[in-house]
């Protein structure tokens, strides 16, 4: 796959998460919407059902004073049939029996639609029915029973007239209600439709502009700003002049809260796609580079692998020409080329036996005890050859008063190999590598330093990974399976050591391997 079609379905699959994260936000804000609009028709429904029980409680209070009225009126008329009984002549209703009214009425003056106008605050009447002095219809003096009887029917009397004046004439809701009652009201409403957010309200008076009912003088810019208006109850059928103001100070909270099931699965579910398409980009950049370097493995291994076989076939070519003399000399020299190839052709067969431990993850160790004093001096006595050839050197400080540890001799003896290999290799010219061994944390460490070429900060974290090769650009003067590091780490990881790096480009490179005294079977 290469990189132009990694790029268009990458920018193609961006596209299609945009266009959907965007249907999911506008899904998302209609819901709100919606279930804000549901909340608020919640809230009016709540609202109409306390305007009900105010109204409720109002025709309650009329039916009561309707049955008070009823109770003085038979009062009234029991006392006419007492005074018969008493003084032998009923009262008359005709006017002529001379009592005397006076009615009392209270006025204020209001400042109401940009004019100053007249409201009545309260209006009475008293009525002096004669005969609860002295006489009845002027013509016999009345005795004391009858005069108690008239005077307690004036008494009666006044109370009727008082509450027939007094009745268009309606106390203002302030008066009429509290906080508390219209808040009990308010919050059994609520609840009974299935709303529990918090709430604040307040009554508002339209004829005199003012809040007549609040809880908290700080919220009532935000009450006729923001809140929900209902009209109370109106003075005899007219336009209603009190409103009840509500607000929700944490309705978006509450809403977010009442749908956030719904939008925890959306989430998660866009979570998820994102998660999986960064997945697959992923995997397809690895799978392209992992491609990129198996080719250039095999190209690598075919390069390593022709040039001795091509030395062996000419080697055997020549011995096979007859025309070449067969002298003991020519036959010992070309007989050590073929050995010389062979045992690099065996070196490289071990390097691919190196990939197939590596590809299938498992292996298992042949503890024994191991010096590695005595591990690490063989392998300096045969690398050492390909050192001096270029003119360089290796020193060996064996610092470590305790060498021994419990490890497979074959691996570790390829982890030193691989380690020295790689510090000759990455050497310009001249190559001097020091070997040193120290005791560390109950086991024991090996350094290799080289006055190599060096690596890159970026590169230090890459280079334990599989088939991986420092990129050098076009020129490929080191060869290499991008194995020898990897087979390295793999080795020590499974004696539960540690293997780090020290490096800066052009100053070469600290290589140490630390491994325990005692390594745990896998």
């Amino acid at each position: 796959m290469n990189r132009r079609l990694i790029l268009f379905i990458t920018v193609l699959v961006s596209l299609a998460l945009i266009v959907l994260t965007g249907i999911q936000a506008y899904w998302v804000r209609s819901a709100v919407e919606v279930r804000e609009t549901g909340f608020h028709r919640s809230v009016a429904d709540a609202m109409s059902d306390v305007m009900r029980g105010l109204e409720k409680a109002e025709i309650s209070k009329q039916i009561k004073k309707n049955h008070e009225y009823n109770n003085l009126l038979k009062a009234i008329d029991s006392l006419d049939y007492l005074i018969y009984r008493e003084t032998g002549e009923m009262p008359r209703n005709d006017g002529s029996s001379g009592f005397n009214y006076q009615r009392q009425q209270q006025w204020d003056e209001v400042f109401e639609d940009n004019q100053w106008k007249m409201v009545k605050k309260s209006d009475s009447a008293v009525m002096d029915f004669p005969g609860s002095h002295e006489e009845f219809n002027g013509k016999n003096k009345l005795s004391e029973r009858a005069r108690q009887l008239n005077r307690k029917k004036a008494y009666l009397l006044n109370q009727v007239l008082d509450e027939i004046f007094n009745s268009p004439f309606t106390p203002n809701i302030e008066n009429r209600y509290t906080y508390g009652q219209l808040d009990t009201l308010i919050s059994q409403a609520l609840i009974a439709k299935g709303i529990e957010a918090d709430y604040e309200f307040g009554v508002m008076s339209k004829s005199r502009n003012i809040m007549v009912i609040e809880n908290d003088p700080l919220l009532r810019e935000q009450l006729l700003n923001e809140g929900l208006f209902f009209p109370m109850l109106t003075r005899d059928g007219n336009v209603p002049q009190d409103f009840l103001l509500i607000i929700f100070p944490q309705q978006t909270r509450y809403l977010l809260i009442q749908m956030s099931g719904m939008l925890i699965i959306s989430g998660a579910l866009m979570l998820l796609i994102i998660i999986a398409f960064a997945i697959v980009i992923i995997a397809m950049i690895r799978q392209k580079k992992l491609s990129e370097m198996k080719n250039d493995f095999i190209n690598n291994m075919t390069h390593e692998f022709k040039t001795p076989i091509s030395t062996v076939s000419l080697a055997c070519e020549v011995l096979n020409d007859p025309d070449v003399p067969k002298t003991a000399d020519l036959l010992h020299s070309y007989i050590d080329i073929i050995s010389q190839e062979n045992k690099r052709l065996g070196v490289l067969a071990e390097k691919i036996l190196q990939t197939a431990i590596l590809e299938k993850g498992q292996l298992s160790l042949r503890n024994e005890p191991l010096d590695m004093h005595e591990v690490i001096a063989d392998v300096i006595r045969n690398i050492s050859i390909q050192v001096e050839i270029r003119d360089g050197s290796i020193s060996f400080n064996p610092n470590a008063s305790d060498p021994l540890v419990v490890a497979d001799r074959m691996h570790i003896t390829n982890v030193i190999n691989n380690l020295l290999d790689n510090a000759n290799k990455y050497t310009a010219k001249r190559p001097l590598i020091i070997v040193e061994t120290d005791n560390v944390n109950n086991g024991i460490q090996v350094s290799i330093a080289d006055n190599g070429t060096g690596i890159s900060k970026a590169n230090q974290k890459k280079i334990f990974d599989k088939l991986y090769r420092v990129p050098t650009g076009d020129v490929h003067n080191v060869k290499g399976f991008g194995l020898g590091l990897s087979y390295v780490k793999f080795i020590v990881d499974k004696h539960h050591g540690e293997v780090s790096v020290e490096s800066e480009p052009g100053k070469g490179s600290v290589f140490r391997v630390w491994l325990p005294f005692n390594t745990a079977q896998d």
